[in-house]
């Protein structure tokens, strides 16, 4: 198996692992760097606007100390309401040099991005200095960008909408969903209570209803059942690429119009 094509499918798998939870996915950046050899990277989601809200950065995650996250946050939203696409298929990972602004001695950064859904686009910022030239090759960063938009989509859809995961996941209701996901965290119950705005008592309570409708007996046990589930949509939703799908570009890239 060609070098290239064997260093694909050991980041897909990573990848993979990387995107279970929330919580999880603030790895990637430092994993890509590292794996890639490349320069600070960010990874960001940014919510489309609606008739309600304007765009939002929902997750946010550098390799690198660029800025202060209130200041990335500003650099990725101006990106995003200059990135165009310029054709109508928004699910095509796209590729673009822009100049934003200097993060840290970052002047400049090469983008890819496609949408992970209807309501999201996912970012992968190469952060890159006056001298810096890719040490990736475009086709990777493509099959990278292509594969985490579909992960990340698995991702945003089962915690919107836990039904997928399977009926046991269904009986819950939106408050003890919500309590689930807390539980897929290093929080201990009186964090989780606090960050939820729940007393103990109420949270203890949701917890144990929860048990009882997924049928099982302690928090171990349920995350096994829920990261199960995830793993098992994850399957469905990605057929393990073929070295030959590997050692193509899953879509071309297409030039922003910035």
């Amino acid at each position: 198996m060609p070098q290239n094509t064997a260093k694909l499918m050991d980041i897909s798998i990573a990848l993979a692992d990387l995107t279970i939870s929330p919580e999880l996915t603030t790895q990637i950046p430092t994993y890509l760097s590292r794996t890639l050899s490349l320069e600070p990277l960010t990874l960001a989601i940014v919510r489309n606007a609606d008739d309600k809200s304007a765009p939002k950065v929902i997750l946010l995650a550098s390799s690198g100390d660029l800025a202060e996250e209130s200041a990335l946050v500003q650099y990725v939203l101006e990106l995003h309401s200059r990135a165009t696409p310029m054709e109508d298929d928004s699910f095509i990972t796209t590729v673009s040099t822009v100049t934003l602004g200097d993060l840290n001695g970052y002047p400049h950064a090469t983008i890819y991005s496609r949408m992970t859904d209807d309501l999201h686009r996912i970012y992968l910022i190469i952060h890159q200095d006056v001298n810096a030239t890719l040490t990736a090759s475009q086709n990777v960063l493509t099959h990278i960008t292509n594969q985490l938009g579909k992960l990340l989509g698995r991702l945003l859809a089962w915690q919107a909408h836990p039904e997928i995961l399977g009926e046991i996941f269904a009986r819950l209701t939106d408050r003890e969903w919500i309590v689930l996901c807390g539980l897929n965290s290093e929080d201990g119950e009186k964090q989780l209570a606090d960050r939820l705005g729940l007393s103990p008592h109420t949270l203890h309570s949701h917890i144990k209803s929860i048990y009882r409708k997924v049928g099982v007996q302690g928090r171990l046990q349920l995350l096994r059942r829920l990261n199960a589930a995830v793993r098992e949509l994850r399957t469905s939703t990605l057929a393990p690429a073929t070295p030959e799908q590997l050692r193509r570009t899953a879509h071309r890239p297409v030039a922003y119009a910035v």
